[in-house]
């Protein structure tokens, strides 16, 4: 019988199955969407149209509206000039991931059997 109090983590499956290219791209696609939804955030709250966040930026309309969809490649440059004119503080960090117990599942047998591995990321 299975416990179902102790089924896998879906998302976990998901994440291995998608593979390393498949797990940078969604790496790179939320730092895309934390600063789209920043960005956006703070035009709401500002009650600022993007012709007019446009020009406190100093950039088109166009540059906004690329801004706010994360359809954009910024460059570190370009992100501090635009933490400076709305007033954010821009981060950003690079460390060394450390090793991660992990437990993977097996089932068989209406039996799950919790098979313990390290994974280790970053070199």
């Amino acid at each position: 019988m299975i416990d179902l109090n102790h089924l896998p983590d879906a998302w976990r499956i998901i994440y291995k199955l998608d593979g390393e290219e498949g797990n940078e791209k969604d790496g790179l696609y939320e730092i895309y969407y934390q600063i789209s939804t920043a960005i956006f955030k703070y035009r709401l709250k500002h009650n600022l149209s993007q012709k007019k966040l446009a020009e406190k930026l100093g950039v088109t309309q166009a540059m906004v509206s690329k801004l706010e969809s994360g359809d954009y490649n910024y460059t570190i440059g370009q992100l501090w000039k635009v933490s400076q004119k709305l007033g954010f503080k821009l981060n950003i960090e690079l460390e060394e991931e450390t090793e991660d117990i992990t437990e993977d599942y097996i089932q068989k047998d209406n039996q799950i059997d919790v098979i313990h591995s390290i994974m280790v990321e970053g070199s």
